[in-house]
């Protein structure tokens, strides 16, 4: 009798696993869209292993980073995945979405990625310039003049991105600003003018960006010093460890406040900050096969930047890029999928 009541309860739990995947299978995923090589992909990734392993029918939509985490926390399927947050700018979206309302979920083994301010490094050994401070100096400044008008020239960003905001901020705190002026355009831009400069060994070009990114391994570039961080100044920050009321970084969220730009104050390097997938509640109860599978999922920095020198530099096509990696690296992949 026991063992009649423990073969019904194995076979009603096996019944139970077998109809959660077949609700995954075919699931409509929607994969936000992001303007940047790195969200890229890691999409072409997930959507290798949302398709071959649980039958999703996968699809991108374009939008801005605050409208998907919305549209995540609707949790109607109009977006399901935001494949990259990077979370120091992207931090009132967590605050108000994953730890606030609940409804937006982080993967729980997100990557670190580092960023700064960067020049390429024959013009930073021709001009000896080695930090921010050099940066200042009104020569110097003029030699980053990128549109003729005698004044210096800096990339914070891409229109939309939530770091285009922090280095604006930091163009401001160091006094940048009154020598150079920004010039916010897709990053895009950014590489066709680099790709100049380096191709003719002159002229000078002064920019955010980030590792990991195979920019590093087309160009040498240098990352300018800045003062070591020292702590977070924001309210958000109370009670964590890297809290300090007097630290070199308060970040104020332009949805905060008309007068972010003003009213903060970053005069330091920013720290490693943690990359995540994010991914909407709603797929717990939709899709839970593939919602255990995004909490899972584990990339490495050289992971992504693997990925996009692939992408960038070999021209090869996201879709196949992702194939080879999902292949050759079939007991990772099994650790995210696995039960």
């Amino acid at each position: 009798m026991q063992m009649k009541t423990w073969i019904r309860a194995l076979a009603m739990t096996a019944g139970l696993t077998l109809l959660q995947s077949a609700a995954s299978a075919g699931e409509k995923i929607v994969l936000a869209d992001l303007t940047w090589d790195e969200p890229r992909a890691v999409n072409a990734v997930l959507s290798e292993i949302l398709t071959t392993t649980y039958g999703a029918d996968v699809g991108l939509i374009a939008a801005d980073q605050t409208a998907v985490f919305a549209a995540m926390a609707k949790g109607d399927g109009s977006v399901d995945v935001h494949p990259a947050v990077w979370s120091g700018a992207q931090q009132s979206n967590i605050d108000r979405f994953v730890t606030g309302e609940g409804k937006v979920r982080l993967n729980a083994k997100p990557y670190n990625a580092t960023d700064g301010f960067y020049i390429p490094r024959f013009f930073a050994e021709k001009h000896n310039i080695k930090s921010i401070e050099d940066l200042k100096k009104p020569e110097i400044a003029a030699l980053f003049d990128i549109n003729g008008d005698g004044r210096g020239d800096y990339w914070p960003g891409a229109p939309g991105w939530g770091v285009t905001n922090i280095y604006r901020i930091k163009g401001v705190s160091y006094g940048l600003e009154a020598l150079y002026d920004p010039i916010v355009a897709s990053d895009a831009l950014l590489k066709t003018q680099l790709a100049s400069v380096e191709a003719k060994k002159e002229g000078g070009l002064l920019f955010y960006y980030w590792k990991p990114e195979a920019l590093h391994q087309a160009y040498d570039l240098v990352q300018l010093q800045e003062p070591p961080f020292d702590g977070f100044a924001m309210d958000s920050k109370k009670g964590t460890p890297e809290y300090k009321a007097d630290g070199c970084y308060n970040y104020v969220d332009p949805k905060e406040s008309p007068d972010w730009l003003t009213k903060s104050r970053i005069t330091c390097a920013t720290p490693p900050q943690p990359i995540y997938i994010a991914y909407s509640a709603s797929l717990e109860q939709r899709a839970p096969d593939i919602a255990a599978f995004l909490k899972r999922v584990a990339i490495e920095p050289e992971d992504v930047g693997a990925w996009i020198y692939a992408m960038t530099i070999e021209k090869k096509e996201p879709a196949a890029v992702a194939k080879e990696w999902v292949a050759a690296h079939a007991e990772r992949v099994k650790a995210w999928t696995e039960k």
